[in-house]
């Protein structure tokens, strides 16, 4: 995760920078959480409890087109129709909160962006642990796709439109309890695609947003334990952050 400094600054700027031109158009929002798969070889997770978090106090802070997708309704094709949505709906300025909190997995790289052969996937409920009958990689949400779309919104808010992405998952790591009866989102199992051989290196496109993940594409991603129960641990450093300088953090583009 990345350290508690680095994630307020970084959260700080997303929320701040709308006040040197003025309040932003419309605060949209795209919130995804699974603590169910239709794959049962999935350990149980609780990524739909994250989002119930998240979205009383984004509503409290102005975001009034909001898309949650939870469990069951978050399938492949139902994220790419929210994607496409939030994009289509992006005006200029406008000020645009992702959020995704699931099992990751690390899957064979076909495009040649990846040093290590390996795309970094958000796992949708439809998808499967293992290459098979079921699921031959189509139901994976790679880093590619997601890539395309936060650049059709990029286009659409312009540069002063505000772009923060969160991903509490992980990419790589043991999807079984622990010692600790730790929780962890994600597998050290790849999602390996029959190929021939490798394809040719190709330099990634920047990213012009600001990206919050929970963990490396290499390490262990592990739920905390609460007395409400377990959610993602950078989901609540998150939300406590937020709702402890709540005002700073959103109502300041309010002032004028």
């Amino acid at each position: 995760m990345k350290n508690g400094s680095y994630l307020f600054l970084s959260v700080l700027l997303f929320f701040l920078s709308g006040t040197l031109h003025g309040e932003a158009q419309t605060k949209r929002a795209l919130l995804i959480g699974l603590g169910e798969q239709a794959d049962k070889s999935w350990a149980r997770i609780h990524g739909n409890r994250d989002i119930a978090l998240l979205k009383s106090l984004l509503q409290k802070c102005g975001y009034r087109d909001m898309q949650t997708l939870i469990n069951s309704r978050a399938t492949k094709s139902a994220i790419v129709k929210a994607f496409e949505k939030l994009a289509n709906n992006c005006q200029a300025e406008d000020e645009v909160y992702i959020h995704f909190s699931g099992h990751g997995q690390q899957m064979t790289d076909f495009d040649g962006d990846e040093k290590d052969g390996w795309d970094e996937c958000w796992i949708p409920y439809d998808a499967y642990l293992r290459y098979g009958n079921h699921d031959d990689g189509r139901y994976h949400l790679t880093d590619d796709e997601v890539n395309v779309w936060l650049h059709k919104i990029r286009k659409k808010v312009g540069t002063r439109g505000k772009i923060l992405v969160v991903v509490d998952a992980c990419h790589s790591g043991d999807a079984t309890r622990g010692e600790d009866d730790e929780i962890f989102r994600g597998v050290s199992e790849r999602f390996v695609l029959p190929q021939k051989q490798n394809a040719p290196f190709v330099r990634k496109n920047m990213e012009q947003w600001i990206t919050l993940s929970a963990c490396k594409d290499y390490q262990r991603n592990a739920e905390i334990k609460t007395t409400q129960g377990h959610f993602g641990k950078l989901t609540v450093a998150l939300y406590s952050l937020l709702k402890k300088d709540s005002y700073i953090l959103f109502y300041t583009n309010s002032i004028k």
